[in-house]
């Protein structure tokens, strides 16, 4: 009996014990002559690769286990990466829920250049532009992508989700 309780004592101990955070990473990156930007590869969490193809850029992992990154792939897969005058063009996030569901979120102009989660969970930021102009700030639920705010990437008054993200 003794034995019993010591064995459930310590899988209780086991069950409360934290979880390690999710480590994600960018592998297999590619060399674009002349890109001075953000890498592009392959995403891993924990070492298990998400991605095929070496078509994705700034990987991230929130404290709930959804990862996230921008899509640089081509519409025709035959192309594989979507790249334009040298630079590779990545106009879509892609999540992964923990449970695996995935949701796709298209930015508002064609180059996504940063991105995160937003503090309260619910919500991704995504700032993008095109080649040359302004760039805009996009608020957009985790849930199914949809738009919740957009904000330019310049001014003083921009709302408090786009703080971080603004051009300056």
């Amino acid at each position: 009996m003794r034995s019993l309780l010591l064995l459930l004592g310590l899988a209780g101990w086991a069950a409360a014990a934290p979880l390690p955070h999710p480590q994600v990473s960018l592998v297999d990156q590619r060399s674009l002559t002349g890109w001075q930007g953000s890498p592009v590869g392959n995403v891993r969490l924990n070492g298990k690769p998400l991605t095929s193809g070496a078509t994705a850029q700034l990987p991230q992992v929130n404290r709930t286990g959804w990862v996230g990154w921008i899509d640089c792939s081509s519409d025709d897969p035959s192309a594989g990466l979507r790249i334009v005058k040298g630079v590779p063009i990545g106009s879509r996030i892609i999540l992964k829920s923990p449970t695996g569901s995935q949701v796709t979120i298209p930015s508002g102009k064609p180059i996504i250049e940063a991105w995160g989660f937003a503090p309260d969970g619910l919500y991704v930021v995504v700032k993008s532009r095109a080649l040359h102009g302004p760039a805009m700030i996009e608020l957009f639920s985790m849930k199914d992508g949809t738009k919740a705010g957009t904000s330019p990437a310049f001014g003083d008054h921009l709302p408090a989700w786009a703080t971080g993200y603004e051009d300056r």
